[in-house]
C-alpha cells in the first residue's frame, strides 16, 4: 500500500498539469523517509510557483524532522534552480526553530549567495543561537552578506532580551565601524535595525552620520522619539530642508519625539522657537498637513499646533474626522485654546458632515465657559445629518443647560440608533443635573403617548439622582402597555431604578412581553431590583440558549453566590453560547472556587468556549493564569495555542519565558507567528 502510494505521488509530480502537481504535494507528509525527503526537494524545485509554495508550506509536517532540515538547507548552494533556493528558504523558515542548525551548518560551508540565504533563515526563525551567527555574519567579507545580517538582527527581540541586547550593541558599534564608513548600506540597514529594535540610539552617534549625505535621512528616521535638547533642535531646523522627503521624514521623527516631551514645556520649547522662526519650515508642514500618508499628516498637525497660526485651524479641524489622526488634531487644537473657536466654527460652516460633526464636539472642550460655542453645538441639533447631531448631543451630555432639556428629548425618538442614544445619555445627564426642571416637564405627559419615552427615561435619571415621585411607577406602569417596545423597555429600565416590591411585580408581568428584547430587559431589571429567588426559579426552568444566559448574568447581580451555583454546572454545557454565558458569570463574581471552575471549561469541545475561559483566567496574572496558558498553548488545536500566546504575551517574563519554550518545538507556522508577535509587543512594551 505504501509502495503504491509512493509510486502514485512520484508519478503524480510529473504530471504535466501543475495542480494534479499541487495535490500530490499536499500528500508528501504521508510518506515514509526517505522518499519523503526526496520528493519534498522535487516538489520545492518545480517549474510552477504554487507547486513550489504548497511545498514550502507542508514541508513543516515531513519526517523525519532533522533530515528534511539538512536536505532542505542544501538546496541553498543550488545555483541552476532559482526557484528551488528560494522556496528552501522559505521552506526552512516555516519549519521555524528546528531549522537553524541546518542553516548554521549551510554558513560554513557556502559561497557568499548562499550565505546570504543562510542568514535569511537565521533572521525567519529568530533564535539566540541564529541571533549569535548573525553578529559572526555581520562581519563576512562579502558586504550584502553583511547587510542581511544587519538587517536579520533587526529581529533578535523575538529570540530573547540576551539576543536583543547582543543585537543593540553590534548594531550600534557598527554605525561607527569602518565596514560601515566604506558601505553606506550598511549604515543604513543598522539604523533601521535599530529601529526595529525600538533601541535608543545615541545622539551623539546619530549626529556624525547627518553629514553623509546617503546616511542624513536614516539617521533622521533613527532620531524618532529623541528627546535630547540638539535632536529637538536639528529635527525642527530639518522640517524647512528643500528636499521633500527629507523634511518628511523630520517631521514624523519630531511628531514621535513631541509625544515623548510633550509634558516638558523646556524641550517643547526648543522646538516651537524654531518652527515659529521658519516660514519655510511652516509652509512645509502645510503642504504634510493635507496629505493622504496618515503618519506624515498627523505629525505635521501636531506641529503646527506649535506655531499656533490661526489660519491653520481648519487644516487641522479637518484631521479630527480621520480615526489615526484626531488625537494628533485634537492635542494641537488644544493648543490653542479659545483662540480656536472662531476658526472652528468658520471651518464647519458648509463642510461635510463628518467635519462639522467633529468640530462641534470640540467647541465646549475649547471654551466651556463661553456662550459662542454652545450657540453653535445647540444650532447643529437642528442639522439634517445624524453626523452633526450626534456630536452635539454628547457635548450637551457635559455642558448642556436646564433649557436644552426638550430640544435633546425630541431627539430619543430618532430613526439613527446613535442618534436616539446620544441623546438618550444627554437627556439622562442632564436631567441628573437639573433635577427640578426635569420634574416640571414631565407634568401632563401621557404614558401612552409619543412623548412617553424621553419621559421613561428622564424617570430613571430622577431614579439615580434620589428624586423619584410617588407618582412615577404608576407611569410606568401604564407605560409598559405602550405599543412602541423602546418605550417598554425604557420604563422596565426606569422601574429597576425605582425598586421596591410594586416595581418588582410590574417587571415580571413584561417576562412575557412579545418583543425578546422587553422580555429580556426585564430579566435585566430583575437582577438590579434584587430578586434571586424568582431568577434562580427561571435559571432551573429557562431552555432557550439567550434567554438563560441573561438569567443567570442577572443572578449575579442580585446573588453572586446563587448565580456562581446556578452557572458552574452550565460551564460544561454543550451550547457553546450558554457556556460562554456561565464563563463570563463565573470569571465575574470572584468568589471561593471560581479559578477551578474556569479551569474546567478549559477543555470543552468548542475552542471559542476555551479561549473565552482562558481570557477570564489570564485576568488573575497570577501563577494559575500561567498553569493554565501553559497547558493552553500546548493544546491540539492552533486556534487556542494562537489565543494562549497573546495572553501569555501580557503575563510578563514568565509568560515570555513560557512562549520561548514553545517557540521552540511549535511546528505550525502560523502559530509560531502568533507567539513572535506576541514576543514582539512584549518587547515593545518593556523598552
Amino acid at each position: 500500500m505504501t509502495e503504491r502510494l509512493v509510486t502514485r505521488v512520484r508519478a503524480s509530480l510529473t504530471d504535466g498539469e501543475p495542480e494534479v502537481r499541487r495535490r500530490a504535494a499536499q500528500d508528501i507528509p504521508t510518506l515514509p523517509a526517505p522518499e519523503s525527503c526526496e520528493l519534498l526537494l522535487a516538489a520545492l524545485g518545480d517549474e510552477d510557483w504554487r507547486v513550489r509554495k504548497e511545498a514550502a508550506a507542508i514541508a513543516t509536517r515531513v519526517e523525519p524532522r532533522t533530515a528534511v532540515v539538512f536536505a532542505v538547507a542544501r538546496a541553498l548552494a543550488e545555483h541552476d534552480n532559482i526557484g528551488l533556493r528560494n522556496a528552501a528558504v522559505e521552506a526552512l523558515i516555516l519549519i521555524g526553530p528546528d531549522a537553524v542548525p541546518g542553516a548554521i551548518d549551510a554558513l560554513d560551508r557556502l559561497d557568499a549567495d548562499g550565505r546570504k540565504l543562510a542568514v535569511e533563515v537565521l533572521a525567519g526563525a529568530p533564535t539566540l543561537a541564529g541571533m549569535k551567527t548573525l553578529v559572526r555574519a555581520s562581519k563576512d567579507p562579502d558586504v550584502n552578506v553583511v547587510v542581511a545580517a544587519v538587517e536579520g538582527l533587526g529581529k533578535a527581540d523575538l529570540a530573547g532580551e540576551e539576543a536583543r541586547e547582543l543585537a543593540t550593541t553590534t548594531l550600534t558599534t557598527l554605525l561607527g565601524s569602518e565596514v560601515s564608513e566604506h558601505s553606506p548600506q550598511v549604515s543604513v540597514a543598522a539604523l533601521d535595525a535599530l529601529r526595529a529594535l525600538e533601541a535608543t540610539i545615541p545622539w551623539t552617534s546619530l549626529e556624525p552620520l547627518l553629514a553623509d549625505t546617503l546616511l542624513k535621512r536614516s539617521a533622521i528616521a533613527a532620531a524618532a522619539g529623541n528627546i535630547a535638547p540638539r535632536a529637538l533642535l536639528t529635527l525642527a531646523q530639518t522640517i524647512a530642508d528643500p528636499s521633500p522627503s527629507l523634511s518628511r521624514e523630520a517631521t514624523m521623527s519630531l511628531g514621535r519625539s513631541l509625544e515623548e516631551a510633550w509634558n516638558d514645556g523646556a524641550l517643547v520649547e526648543i522646538a516651537t522657537k524654531n518652527l515659529r522662526a521658519s516660514p519655510a519650515a511652516h509652509a512645509r508642514l502645510r503642504v504634510l498637513a493635507k496629505e493622504t500618508d496618515e503618519p506624515a499628516r498627523g505629525a505635521a498637525i501636531l506641529a503646527l499646533g506649535l506655531v499656533r497660526d490661526p489660519d491653520d485651524v481648519s487644516l487641522i479641524a479637518d484631521a479630527l474626522q480621520v480615526d489615526d489622526v484626531a488625537e494628533r488634531a485634537e492635542a494641537a487644537l488644544h493648543l490653542f485654546g479659545q483662540e480656536a473657536v472662531e476658526p472652528l466654527l468658520v471651518a464647519g460652516l458648509g463642510a461635510a458632515p463628518s467635519l462639522r460633526g467633529a468640530t462641534i464636539s470640540m467647541l465646549p472642550d475649547l471654551a466651556p465657559s463661553e456662550s459662542e460655542p454652545l450657540v453653535a453645538v445647540r444650532e447643529a441639533l437642528g442639522d439634517p445629518s445624524p453626523e452633526v447631531v450626534a456630536p452635539a448631543l454628547k457635548s450637551l451630555a457635559i455642558v448642556g443647560a436646564a433649557s436644552d432639556l426638550s430640544a435633546v428629548a425630541r431627539h430619543t425618538r430618532s430613526a439613527d440608533r446613535k442618534v436616539a442614544s446620544a441623546a438618550h445619555g444627554a437627556l439622562s445627564a442632564i436631567a441628573t443635573r437639573h433635577v427640578a426642571p426635569a420634574r416640571e416637564m414631565l407634568a401632563g405627559v401621557d404614558p401612552r403617548g409619543d412623548d412617553a419615552l424621553w419621559a421613561a427615561i428622564v424617570i430613571e435619571a430622577l431614579a439615580c439622582a434620589g428624586s423619584a415621585a410617588p407618582s412615577d411607577a404608576e407611569f410606568l406602569e401604564s407605560a409598559l402597555t405602550h405599543r412602541e417596545a423602546a418605550v417598554r423597555r425604557s420604563a422596565i429600565d426606569a422601574l429597576a431604578a425605582i425598586g421596591g416590591e410594586d416595581a418588582a411585580h410590574a417587571v415580571t408581568v413584561s417576562l412575557a412581553d412579545e418583543e425578546a428584547v422587553v422580555a429580556l430587559a426585564a430579566i435585566r431589571a430583575l437582577g438590579r431590583l434584587g430578586r434571586a429567588e424568582q431568577l434562580a426559579s427561571l435559571a432551573a426552568t429557562t431552555r432557550d440558549p439567550i434567554r438563560l444566559g441573561t438569567v443567570i448574568r442577572a443572578l449575579r447581580d442580585a446573588d453572586p453566590e446563587r448565580a456562581f451555583a446556578a452557572a458552574r454546572p452550565l460551564l460544561r454545557s454543550r451550547e457553546p453560547s450558554i457556556a460562554a454565558a456561565a464563563i463570563d458569570v463565573v470569571g465575574g463574581v470572584g468568589l471561593e472556587g471560581h479559578v477551578e471552575a474556569l479551569m474546567s471549561a478549559t477543555d470543552h469541545p468548542d475552542h471559542e468556549v476555551v479561549k473565552l475561559a482562558l481570557g477570564e483566567i489570564a485576568k488573575l496574572g497570577d501563577e494559575r493564569a500561567l498553569t493554565a496558558l501553559a497547558s493552553a498553548i500546548e493544546h491540539d488545536a492552533e486556534t487556542v495555542r494562537r489565543c494562549a500566546a497573546e495572553l501569555l504575551g501580557a503575563l510578563g517574563p514568565d509568560g515570555e519565558s513560557i512562549l520561548r519554550a514553545r517557540l521552540d518545538r511549535e511546528r505550525s507556522a502560523d502559530v509560531r507567528r502568533s507567539i513572535m508577535q506576541a514576543l514582539a509587543e512584549r518587547s515593545s512594551g518593556a523598552t
